[in-house]
Formats: C-alpha cells, sequence, structure tokens
C-alpha cells in the first residue's frame, strides 16, 4: 500500500525515499550505507503512526522524523485550534454586545481612592464580595452614592478581576440594556438570544441603574422588565450600581424591582452628607 507521504514525493518526481534524503543531507552519502521511511511510536497518540528516515550511518542505526507527531494527531491538533479561535471570536462578538469596559481603562481596586472612611470601607467590601464569588458563592451587590463617590470605579474593578479569573463577565450600563430591550420589540429570536446570554454569564454589572427611565409614563414598563431580568438572573451574581438610596430607588425601577433585586444581596452605600435624593426624579 502506497502512503501519503510516497504519494507526495510521487507528485513532486522523487521515487524513492532515499532520494529526497540525500537531497536534504548530502553530506551523509558517504556515510549512509541504507535509509528507509519507516513508521515510528508517536510521542503524543504512542502509537507507531509517525513517519521517520531511518537509516544505517556510520554502522549506527539512527533515525530522523518527517513530521514531530503522526498525521492524526496533527488533524486533532489543527482541529482543536480552530476549536479554539472560534471560541475566542464567539466571545469577542459577546464582549462587544456585553462587556463596555474599554481596553485602555485601568479601573481597578489598586488605584481606587478610598480617601475617605465611607471609600475605604466601601473598597473592603468590593474585594470581600470578589473573593465570595471566586469562592463559588453567588451573590447580588447594590453599590448605591453619590455621583463621583467611586461606584463606577469599584464595579469596573469587580469586573476586571473577575474576567481576569477566566468568568464570564457582562458589563453594561442601564441606559445601553434598556436599549437593546426596546431594539427587539417583535423580534422573538433576538429576544430567546438576548435571554440567554443575559441568564448564562456568571457575573452581570449593570452600571447606573435608574437612568433608563427619565419618563413617568415609561415607569411601568420599565419596572416590568427590570422584574423579568432579575429573575433571569436568579442563582446567578449580579451587581447594580445607581445614584438612588433604596427609597429612591423603588420611585424609579418599582418597589417590586428592588425587593428582588435586594435579596441574597451584600450593599455598599457612598452616599455624601449632602447628598440628594432627587425630587423630581421624571422630565
Amino acid at each position: 500500500m502506497v502512503s501519503a507521504f510516497e504519494t507526495v514525493f510521487e507528485r513532486l518526481g522523487v521515487r524513492k525515499v532515499e532520494d529526497l534524503f540525500f537531497k536534504i543531507h548530502p553530506d551523509y552519502v558517504q556515510g549512509v550505507s541504507e535509509v528507509r521511511m519507516e513508521n515510528v511510536k508517536c510521542p503524543r497518540c504512542e502509537r507507531n503512526t509517525k513517519q521517520a528516515w531511518v537509516y544505517c550511518y556510520n554502522g549506527d542505526w539512527l533515525q530522523e522524523n518527517v513530521w514531530p507527531i503522526c498525521h492524526d494527531c496533527e488533524k486533532l491538533a489543527h482541529a482543536k485550534d480552530v476549536g479554539i479561535q472560534l471560541i475566542q471570536k464567539r466571545q469577542d462578538v459577546v464582549d462587544g454586545d456585553w462587556y463596555y469596559i474599554d481596553a485602555d481603562d485601568k479601573a481597578g481596586f489598586k488605584n481606587f481612592e478610598d480617601v475617605t472612611p465611607e471609600a475605604t470601607a466601601a473598597k473592603e467590601k468590593a474585594t470581600a464580595y470578589v473573593k465570595e464569588l471566586l469562592e463559588g458563592k453567588p451573590k447580588n451587590l447594590r453599590l448605591s452614592g453619590t455621583p463621583g463617590t467611586g461606584k463606577t470605579h469599584l464595579s469596573k474593578a469587580i469586573a476586571r478581576t473577575l474576567k481576569h479569573q477566566g468568568q464570564k463577565v457582562a458589563f453594561i450600563e442601564s441606559k445601553k440594556l434598556f436599549n437593546k430591550l426596546k431594539s427587539m420589540f417583535g423580534n422573538q429570536v433576538a429576544q430567546e438570544r438576548f435571554e440567554k446570554q443575559f441568564s448564562e454569564f456568571d457575573i452581570v454589572i449593570i452600571d447606573d441603574v435608574g437612568v433608563e427611565t427619565r419618563k413617568a409614563d415609561e415607569l411601568s414598563w420599565s419596572s416590568g422588565e427590570w422584574v423579568s431580568l432579575i429573575d433571569l438572573r436568579k442563582g446567578k451574581s449580579t451587581v447594580y450600581t445607581t445614584n438612588f438610596d433604596k427609597e429612591s430607588l423603588k420611585k424609579v425601577i418599582g418597589a417590586r424591582s428592588v425587593s428582588r433585586m435586594s435579596e441574597n444581596a451584600e450593599v455598599i452605600e457612598i452616599f455624601t452628607p449632602d447628598h440628594d435624593y432627587r425630587d423630581e426624579l421624571f422630565y
């Protein structure tokens, strides 16, 4: 039976394996008394399926591999590489839809400016929260506080740390999230894909909860959507950052949503003494 390797030789016009061997090693012509092609043990599958030149050089039998591994193992390795590339491409697509932290954004725990006791306590709670998640203990987190106190920085630190640890992470502003929902009206396939992705993340971080509802006539719809979104994350970890305290948040996303959001949840609050709960929540 003619091997695939010998078939290639014939296509190249080389009929004998020793001809190619001596073309590669012309300095061996005098010392090699015999050369042939044999199947030797593949280091990966440990079967005699790897091709090698076996030759007698000055009385010693030696071998030189044609390929580092056999053809079957090479195909498996290639298929694995292709599979990894496809997985990465799919992940890149998902990240483009769900992970809105710029590559040059370096917000982390190390560069968080905990210049006040409240900020220091918030950082400690946030790092403890991350440790719990890495220990396999799903938990929600509501991070509330005055604008500019570092809520988004801490939430990005949580996202970047967990993503670095190999977890599937989504980071999205609530306004973008609700724009996604609005864009899918009437599209059942898109809605199902959205729900599948949203529910499968190890952690979803929704930044700036409350800004998505800026008109009173949207409250009924948005509060219902919040309930559905929170239910999709049941048993998983979700972080919500907001400028509102708990009571004010009820007026924006509904008491039922806040109640569900608070189940199995850690709470971090960073309010300054002169914070404003916004009497006029809508325009």
